[in-house]
């Protein structure tokens, strides 16, 4: 007999009929956390105690040099919530406003204008206070640093190089990629050459591991924080965590590592849940990232690695902005014979797939490629949402798309076992599962050395 399931999509309730001989075996949801009533006065107190670090205002700030590296307009991270009353604070400790530089870490992204500026910082906030859009091709605006011990070339803004005091504004959440977002990730690949971003990236590529989701400390996150501490300069962080609602419901200030790593445990304690064993299907929504393809995209990263080998992900999401700004190719391989290809070259070849169908593709393409590929080689994606184009499933290849919630399920049901063992994700956009032995995701290199140089 068939079961009901009802769920949060789309600003409303989606009901589904379940088939009878699945198992839901976990609905797998983040812990409870409340939203901060005034998130400028919990940031002004994080601030007077950060951790790993001296506080700023013990120091003299008067006539220093300070960059405001900040998320773009791509990333969830409410900044217009506080950064008025960082500037605020900033003032309070003697820098003048002058002094200050907002620099949008776009990475490879598009430029921001002035309306999406103000409108993700707050106008009143910016008021008076110079920024600037990051170009992470003009070599004239970049500074050559030095070489990583991993190998990644070192060149960032040079607005980096010459300011005296780095803060890193962003948040901390879940990321397929690179573990958590967050920390020094505002300077690579935020502010970053091109070809230093693709290095980095890189770091994170290969055939066994793929899926950073939950890992304290990636190649990538250890990268990362090489390159920023060459800039030799105080590098301060302010990162918010956030709910479930995308709400504000912490602040961690201070050194880029240590804070960071402490935002990171609390992070995991909401928002990583611990699964008895993986599942034949999972289905997951991406609430609350649901402001287009690339935020939704993130609910089946998440849940991939609770499913297993030949399994299922069905997913639901909303995509408020539609595809966003990815790279959708005109036409791909169709997605049944894509697959096949995929399960004959394995799991060692398809970065050389990537390079041999993609020539020439761009950073952030060449990498997300590769990842999508070992994902669709591993699971079968099936996507429902209402407001992404029809085709698109047929031009990307890698997922098929279902116009009928039910249908998609029935598919589900059609290639899994009947006694299916099914996970469900709510909030798969923010939501991701520990399996039986990962105690810890952090690599035992770690070291909390403070990288906030006086």
């Amino acid at each position: 007999m068939a079961t009901s399931l009802t769920s949060r999509f789309c600003g409303g309730e989606l009901s589904l009929e379940i088939p009878g001989g699945w198992e839901i075996a976990a609905e797998v949801k983040p812990r409870p956390a409340a939203g901060l009533a005034d998130p400028g006065g919990a940031l002004r107190s994080a601030l007077a105690k950060p951790i790993g670090c001296t506080p700023l205002s013990r120091e003299d700030v008067y006539g220093k040099k300070i960059v405001l590296a900040v998320d773009d307009i791509t990333r969830p991270a409410p900044l217009h919530r506080y950064f008025g009353d960082l500037v605020g604070w900033l003032a309070a400790s003697g820098a003048r406003r002058e002094d200050l530089l907002v620099l949008n870490a776009l990475g490879i992204h598009r430029p921001m204008t002035q309306a999406e500026v103000e409108g993700k910082l707050g106008k009143d906030a910016v008021e008076g206070v110079r920024w600037e859009n990051h170009d992470c091709k003009n070599m004239s605006k970049l500074a050559e640093i030095g070489r990583t011990s991993r190998g990644t070339d070192v060149i960032l803004n040079k607005r980096l190089a010459e300011a005296d005091i780095i803060l890193c504004v962003g948040a901390i959440e879940p990321h397929p990629l690179l573990g958590f977002g967050g920390g020094s990730k505002m300077i690579l690949p935020g502010l970053a050459h091109e070809e230093t971003i693709a290095q980095n990236h890189m770091q994170g590529v290969s055939p066994g591991m793929y899926n950073y989701i939950g890992v304290h400390e990636s190649p990538m996150r250890l990268d990362i924080e090489e390159a920023a501490g060459m800039l030799k300069k105080r590098i301060f962080i302010v990162n918010a965590l956030m709910n479930d609602r995308l709400e504000i419901c912490r602040f961690v200030c201070g050194d880029p590592v240590a804070a960071h790593r402490e935002g990171v445990k609390a992070v995991e304690e909401m928002n990583g849940s611990r699964v008895a064993e993986k599942a034949d299907v999972a289905i997951t929504f991406s609430n609350p990232m649901n402001a287009d393809l690339r935020q939704g995209m993130k609910s089946i990263a998440n849940v991939e690695p609770c499913v297993k080998e030949g399994g299922t992900v069905v997913a639901f999401l909303e995509c408020k902005n539609g595809v966003g700004d990815v790279a959708v190719p005109p036409k791909s391989l169709p997605h049944g014979v894509l697959r096949t290809v995929l399960r004959v070259l394995g799991r060692d070849r398809l970065l050389w797939f990537v390079d041999k169908v993609k020539k020439g593709a761009g950073v952030e393409e060449r990498f997300l490629a590769h990842f999508s590929l070992q994902v669709a080689r591993k699971i079968e994606i099936f996507i429902h949402s209402p407001n992404l184009p029809p085709d698109l499933g047929k031009r990307m290849g890698v997922f098929r798309q279902f116009p009928d919630p039910q249908a998609m399920i029935a598919a589900a049901a059609a290639r899994a076992p009947r006694n299916a063992r099914v996970l469900l994700f709510p909030h798969g956009g923010v939501t991701y599962p520990i399996l039986p032995g990962v105690a810890t995701r952090t690599s035992p290199c770690y070291s909390a050395t403070p990288l906030c140089i006086a």
